[in-house]
């Protein structure tokens, strides 16, 4: 795994040149495994489903906190806190995906929480509920359907 990021550095990534998908977040609100929906593309927009789609495209981060408008401001999340280590465990024992969770703070004490995702082995592809997916633009598609 790479060195941790800063708050500076995530504000200048772009999502698609740099692998990350930034999310609001802010009350904690982003799924973990789209349970809340039924449509199969609603319930891939959740934790499980970014970690799986940045996985199976050479890495990247999820970034919960911060709005997806570049240059991305800090606007806090309370995603998980208090939770991270635990959050790290659900994504390897739900997904086989050894993440690395952090959290960082920005000089008005606003939490951003960043999961940094492994690029996946060659030859193995991961899936989130029997689909393989990869990110499209704002999309997250099945691999076999691009």
């Amino acid at each position: 795994m790479m060195e941790k990021l800063t708050i500076a550095q995530l504000q200048q990534m772009r999502e698609s040149e740099d692998h990350v998908e930034f999310k609001k977040g802010e009350n904690g609100n982003v799924s973990y495994n789209g349970g809340n929906y039924t449509q199969p593309k609603d319930r891939r927009k959740c934790i499980l489903g970014y970690v799986t789609a940045l996985c199976n495209e050479k890495g990247g981060f999820l970034v919960i906190g911060m709005h997806d408008h570049h240059p991305h401001k800090v606007i806090g999340t309370k995603q998980c806190e208090n939770a991270i280590g635990e959050l790290e465990s659900k994504i390897y024992r739900d997904t086989g995906i050894r993440t690395m969770v952090y959290e960082l703070y920005d000089e008005n004490h606003l939490r951003v929480l960043v999961i940094q995702v492994p690029s996946r082995p060659i030859g193995k592809v991961f899936k989130f509920e029997d689909v393989a997916l990869m990110r499209v633009g704002e999309e997250l598609k099945d691999r076999k359907s691009t």
